[in-house]
């Protein structure tokens, strides 16, 4: 009887690890499945396209033009520097009459003068953002290739900011002129002349006649 129950336990042991064997081989089996024909797919469905990237080219400059309106042309004064850069000296220019002439003023400075004596104010590659007036002061605000062109020194700042200054004052009701950075004050331009506040016009600056 002995013996027959241990033949039992052993039948019986055998059994399980044979049944254990066989749902191991099923799960493996059911796994591979799942992934062949469920996840691989899946995957292959939904995986991330690649990004394309359309380059779009950079406009360089805007047109900074502002809009011309019927009338006659108008004279102004535009200042310019001398060949020593100590005075400003005036330079009329016609031009039409505009949506803002504050603004057609500023575009006139920086494309230089038409003298050949006379030597421009601006930096090259300065563009304007805008022009805008409250009160009497107007408000100039450039782009950043003012004092990153700028040549430096002391008297080329002045130049540069006065040109600006007593070119604009020349227009009524405007009497000083703030000028601003990518639309935020400094306190300079190259480290000379403060431009933290409103300039009024100085005329010590003009090459006497």
């Amino acid at each position: 009887m002995a013996i027959n129950r241990e033949l039992r336990k052993k039948r019986k042991r055998k059994n399980f690890i044979f049944e254990l064997l066989v749902l191991m081989v099923i799960i493996i089996f059911s796994y591979i499945m799942f992934n062949k024909f469920i996840i691989i797919p899946l995957k292959e469905k939904y995986k991330e396209k690649p990004v394309v990237i359309k380059e779009v080219p950079y406009e360089e400059e805007k047109k900074e033009e502002v809009q011309t309106v019927p009338g006659e042309m108008i004279e102004v004064n535009l200042y310019f520097s001398d060949s020593q850069a100590m005075y400003l000296v005036s330079e009329k220019r016609k031009i039409p009459p505009t949506t803002s002439l504050a603004k057609q003023v500023v575009i006139e400075l920086i494309k230089g003068p038409d003298s050949s004596d006379l030597y421009s104010t601006i930096p090259e590659g300065t563009r304007v953002n805008e022009v805008y007036i409250a009160d009497d002061i107007v408000y100039v605000d450039l782009s950043e290739e003012v004092f990153k062109n700028h040549t430096g020194g002391s008297s080329g700042e002045l130049m540069t900011v006065y040109s600006i200054v007593n070119s604009l004052t020349e227009i009524s009701p405007i009497k000083g002129v703030q000028i601003l950075v990518e639309g935020n004050e400094r306190n300079s331009l190259v480290g000379h002349v403060d431009i933290s506040m409103p300039l009024l016009r100085d005329e010590d600056w003009i090459k006497p006649s």
